[in-house]
């Protein structure tokens, strides 16, 4: 049997009985010892109120034993009560944690499903809801929902390409004179696959559509999941 698979109560359980056992063998040959000493097996019998008090007056030792030895055991109940109290506590609180985690983390997946599958997202070799999900809360196992700053970065890296390509596409650039459409794609595609989106390439005139339709699930997620201290919003697309 493993150390971690012993009952820490049967096992406290079985340390008081073998005290118990001990701590009477140690009265015991106190006792005899004291009876021995004093010699009253010699000593005729005496029920006077003097004789019953010289009797425990010298078997005091005896009785001091026995308040140490009631003390001490009332000591280690004490101590193993706080904890066994204070394990439990953090056995529920674990399994709290445990049962916050997956919860999220089974309605995270069927949200995603059920919106990626009424949403049609168009151009999509894959969603990978367990890579998302963990961007989002890289501290659920512990019971933590806090939104990670990474996740709101990439968020906001979307944002800045579809500006930086928006002003190309309208002239208002000091970069560049032209959108390259491809050239955008590439990076888009780069950035949505650290989500867990993997964007397949599309023509020129379907890239609009098939980038909106991941952006519009992403929007429907941070709202739903992020609330207002979530990432902003995805910005709309002015290229085409």
């Amino acid at each position: 049997m493993k150390f971690k698979d012993i009952d820490p109560l049967e096992s406290f359980k079985l340390m008081i009985q073998v005290y118990l056992v001990a701590a009477l063998v140690i009265l015991l040959c106190v006792f005899i010892h004291i009876y021995k000493q004093e010699n009253f097996s010699q000593m005729p019998i005496c029920l006077s109120l003097e004789c019953i008090g010289s009797f425990f007056e010298k078997f005091k030792l005896a009785v001091d034993v026995f308040d140490y030895l009631i003390k001490a055991l009332l000591t280690g109940v004490t101590i193993f009560s706080f904890y066994y109290a204070l394990k439990n506590y953090i056995s529920t609180t674990k399994a709290a944690k445990t049962t916050i985690h997956l919860t999220n983390l089974n309605t995270f997946k069927d949200y995603l499903i059920s919106e990626s599958q009424s949403m049609k997202v168009l151009n999509v070799k894959k969603i990978d809801t367990l890579k998302w999900y963990n961007l989002i809360y890289p501290d659920s196992r512990a019971g933590e929902l806090d939104i990670s700053d990474n996740y709101k970065m990439l968020i906001n890296d979307i944002n800045l390409l579809i500006e930086e390509s928006n002003n190309y596409f309208l002239g208002e650039s000091t970069k560049a004179t032209f959108f390259d459409y491809k050239n955008h794609q590439t990076q888009m595609i780069k950035v949505l696959r650290k989500i867990g989106i993997e964007l397949a390439r599309s023509p020129r005139n379907n890239l609009k559509e098939a980038e909106k339709s991941v952006f519009d699930i992403i929007n429907k997620v941070n709202k739903e999941f992020c609330g207002k201290k979530g990432p902003s919003l995805i910005k709309k697309q002015k290229y085409n």
